[in-house]
């Protein structure tokens, strides 16, 4: 029983193993959630899509116009997010299929090193 309800509580994000960065969630003076620093590269669909974690190459996904590093996730072998079967993996924006995920699959994504955005 216990067991199922492990499983149950991590859902599509996995066991809980990754941490958030000490930077997530920090708010400004006003108490407005900060944006994360999205680095300086801009990437198209096309060049996200280059960055699909198979064959050794980095494994990047976007969410919400932002380009995180995914490949250092256990979570994500080979750019594919193991846990879970909504399709996720590197290479695409996964914005409408977190929409969808449990809320910690969202939490857990936006933890990942941001490297960039996404263009429109």
């Amino acid at each position: 029983m216990l067991a199922l309800l492990a499983v149950l509580f991590t859902g599509c994000g996995g066991d809980g193993s990754e941490t958030t960065p000490a930077d997530a969630g920090k708010t400004d003076k006003n108490g407005a959630v900060e944006e994360p620093d999205a680095g300086g590269r801009t990437f198209t669909l096309a060049e996200l899509a280059e960055f699909d974690g198979k064959d050794g190459r980095p494994a990047y996904v976007a969410a919400g116009g932002v380009v995180y590093d995914v490949s250092g996730s256990a979570q994500w072998p080979e750019g594919d997010h193991s846990p879970c079967n909504l399709d996720a993996a590197a290479g695409k924006d996964l914005s409408g299929i977190l929409e969808q995920a449990p809320a910690n699959m969202r939490t857990l994504v936006e933890a990942m090193p941001v490297v960039g955005t996404l263009s429109q």
